[in-house]
């Protein structure tokens, strides 16, 4: 199998790829209020479609993710990219709110491809540059995922909700024959059964302590970004700031420096500073939090907490999925299912706590959780330090 160079035409077309499959579940989280006129549906009813593209990605990362492990990568990256694409056209031609769930649980079943496309990068590079090429894809991932609220919100703004998804599904489609030209053969590094690998996932995560922390720890660090994904609509579209679905969605630039981040921790990381960038993201997390509570007293707060915590995000997350994909070389993608379904569903708790605090407790109860969630973060890496020392010390 060849190794290949940093951005070359390949490993920027998985970059892109990646962008275009996390990016399309967050499609409607600016457009909650233009959805719910044109399907002439309640907003806390069309609210759930974030939850939904949520859950239905976590469980494609459960059933879906150790396939990896069972079949030919390439393959499977490329037909998983196809269904997505079609459950984006779905969407895009829904004139129901049960179509446009329909096309958003497919999309989000299915677009597990991208996260296929993090193991393929690290195992296209030596391993001593894994963290770099993860980070690399990480940074197009987060990337994706704040385009497209921009775009989304620009569409709908300039045309109609619907363009942006037949846009994307149109798009996903070409970039799934290119990859399928692009990448090379991944032939399967198992031979159990589809059943014995999914039994097998408790097992993994009982046996690797390690695996377990960190998994802890993307759980907690998603239920907080998505809690401050889910309120910004509710948050900016009322009174005092009556943002529109382009400028919610154009806000999200504002975290685009914090995925710099990501490559930055990729370039950095190794055994002796792995716990500092822990400690500080999960410091950013309860800081970050922190400044939210000030946005009654100026408007900069805001956007310099969305930078912080999409900076600490950014930086934990890469960390923790270099750490997974280094625990065991063979089973790669069993692993990265583990992380990335506690991850999703860490941001189904944060797009449900979030909707909650807001209607019961408003701007000041979403902060005190987020500085709680934050601060059980900064445990999980305490903890991790700590057990990493001692197993070092037997």
């Amino acid at each position: 199998m060849r190794s290949c160079s940093f951005y070359t035409p390949t490993l920027i077309l998985m970059a892109i790829a990646a962008g275009i499959c996390s990016g399309s579940n967050y499609f409607s989280q600016p457009l909650i209020h233009s959805i719910a006129l044109s399907l002439a549906r309640p907003e806390t009813s069309v609210a759930w479609i974030p939850t939904c593209a949520q859950i239905s990605y976590a469980i494609g990362l459960l059933v879906l993710m150790p396939l990896g492990d069972l079949l030919e990568k390439r393959q499977l990256v490329v037909i998983l990219m196809v269904l997505a694409a079609c459950g984006l056209l779905i969407t895009g031609s829904a004139d129901r709110l049960g179509w446009m769930i329909v096309g958003t649980i497919l999309t989000g079943l299915f677009s597990v491809s991208a996260q296929l496309l993090l193991p393929l990068a690290a195992s296209l590079v030596p391993i001593t540059q894994s963290g770099r090429a993860v980070g690399f894809l990480i940074s197009a991932l987060m990337l994706g995922i704040l385009l497209a609220r921009s775009l989304s919100g620009l569409a709908s703004t300039l045309w109609h909700w619907q363009i942006i998804y037949v846009i994307s599904g149109i798009a996903l489609l070409m970039i799934a024959f290119m990859l399928y030209r692009k990448l090379d053969v991944f032939p399967a590094t198992q031979r159990q059964s589809y059943m014995q690998t999914l039994v097998s996932i408790p097992v993994l995560l009982k046996n690797s302590p390690c695996l377990a922390r960190r998994a802890a720890l993307g759980f907690l660090i998603f239920v907080s970004v998505s809690m401050v994904f889910t309120t910004m609509s509710l948050l900016l579209a009322p009174a005092p700031y009556h943002f529109s679905d382009f400028s919610i969605g154009l806000f999200g630039f504002v975290g685009i420096l914090g995925t710099l981040v990501a490559n930055l921790a990729g370039h950095h990381l190794d055994e002796r500073n792995v716990h500092w960038i822990s400690y500080i993201s999960a410091g950013g997390f309860i800081g970050s939090w922190i400044l939210f509570l000030f946005l009654p007293v100026s408007f900069i707060f805001y956007i310099l907490a969305t930078l912080l915590i999409y900076a600490s995000l950014s930086a934990l997350h890469v960390t923790n999925q270099s750490i997974v994909f280094r625990l065991n070389q063979v089973l790669k993608s069993r692993f990265n299912a583990i992380y990335m379904t506690t991850y999703f569903f860490g941001g189904a708790l944060g797009t449900a706590v979030g909707s909650y605090a807001w209607r019961h407790s408003g701007w000041h109860g979403v902060c005190l959780i987020g500085i709680g969630f934050g601060g059980l973060t900064l445990w999980i890496a305490y903890l991790d330090s700590k057990s990493t020392l001692l197993s070092k010390q037997a």
